[in-house]
């Protein structure tokens, strides 16, 4: 998928661990029909998260941003309240996202943007190899999605906190005030804040 012009929607809804499958399955076949590919879709994935279903969907660039998908499975839309854009892809390399899920209060949405941006300002992300950084926020709940050419992306972000870079210590520190679990009292480690990818469909070139 090529970059150029994307504009990236993320969707929430609640749902049951039992309805998963289904749910996966009703925009299989959607996405199969032809519709989501007409309608400008380039890239669709499905995550779970505790009660959440979350979905990410890429489409060509335009003032509106509509997301083809079966009746009746998106309910609200995320804000993104920040974007970055790193080293492009070359011509038909996939990329793949990671999301993160936390807790953040709408109020501290400038000092995180600020926190990133600081951040992105310098090489760490091209080092870890995030391609692209978003932040959406949603009636208090905060996704962070990154962009890797590996589908494996928290691999990625395991390696980090394994290097210790002292920026990404950094900013992980001036984050935890900001930011926080979504639920505490499963919290184990970082690991239980990555969303599961149950789905991807990327429109064919």
């Amino acid at each position: 998928m090529e970059r150029g012009n994307v504009q990236t929607a993320i969707w929430m809804c609640r749902t049951e661990p039992d309805t998963i499958t289904q749910t996966r399955d009703s925009f299989a076949e959607f996405d199969a029909t032809g519709e989501a590919k007409a309608a400008g879709l380039l890239r669709r994935q499905l995550f779970s998260y505790h009660d959440l279903l979350i979905q990410a969907s890429d489409v060509t660039d335009a003032d509106d941003v509509t997301v083809p998908a079966p009746r009746d499975s998106l309910e609200a839309e995320a804000t993104l309240f920040y974007r970055w854009d790193g080293e492009p892809t070359a011509p038909g390399q996939p990329l793949h996202s990671t999301v993160i899920v936390n807790r953040m209060d709408p109020a501290v949405i400038p000092k995180v943007s600020a926190l990133f941006a600081e951040l992105d300002a310098t090489d760490f992300p091209h080092h870890m190899g995030t391609r692209r950084r978003q932040l959406f926020s949603l009636d208090g709940v905060y996704f962070h999605l990154q962009d890797f050419t590996t589908s494996d992306g928290y691999a990625l972000i395991d390696q980090a906190w394994k290097e210790a870079d002292p920026r990404f210590i950094k900013i992980c520190r001036e984050l935890e005030p900001l930011v926080k679990v979504y639920d505490p009292t499963s919290w184990r480690s970082t690991a239980d804040q990555v969303a599961t990818r149950v789905y991807r469909w990327e429109a064919p070139a």
